[in-house]
C-alpha cells in the first residue's frame, strides 16, 4: 500500500518530468533552426551526410520525447487513481515510476552527447 505522501511525492516528480520533456522540445526546435541555418547558407556536399544525420537524431529524439510524455501521463493517471481509492494498492507502481525515472535520466544523457556532436559540427565544419 502506498502512503498518500508517497503519491503526492511521485505526482510532484511526474510534473518535474513533464516540464524537462518541455524543456527539451523547446531545445530540439532551437537545434532544428540551428540546421536549418545551416542549410539555408548551402553548405558543400561533403556535409550534407553530417546535416541529415542531426536531422535524423533531432526527429527521432522529438519522437522519444513524444513516447515519453504519452507513457507519463498514463502513468500519472494511475497515480491519481490510486490517490482516489484510499486503500489503493499497486505493487508495480513504484516499480513503474522507477524505470520512468531512468529512462528520462537515459534521454538526457544521449540529448547531451548530441547537443555536444551537434555543437562540435558546428564550430568544426561551418567555421
Amino acid at each position: 500500500m502506498h502512503t498518500k505522501e508517497q503519491l503526492l511525492d511521485m505526482h510532484a516528480r511526474h510534473a518535474e518530468w513533464q516540464n524537462k520533456i518541455k524543456f527539451y522540445r523547446g531545445e530540439l526546435e532551437k537545434l532544428n533552426k540551428q540546421l536549418d541555418e545551416v542549410v539555408m547558407n548551402k553548405p558543400p556536399q561533403e556535409q550534407m551526410a553530417e546535416i541529415e544525420h542531426f536531422q535524423n537524431q533531432f526527429t527521432v529524439q522529438a519522437e522519444v520525447l513524444d513516447i515519453m510524455r504519452h507513457d507519463f501521463k498514463q502513468h500519472e493517471n494511475a497515480i491519481e487513481a490510486l490517490q482516489q481509492d484510499n486503500n489503493g494498492k499497486d505493487e508495480s507502481l513504484q516499480d513503474k515510476h522507477k524505470s520512468h525515472e531512468d529512462r528520462l535520466a537515459q534521454f538526457e544523457k544521449i540529448f547531451k552527447e548530441l547537443r555536444e556532436e551537434f555543437n562540435g559540427f558546428l564550430q568544426k565544419d561551418l567555421a
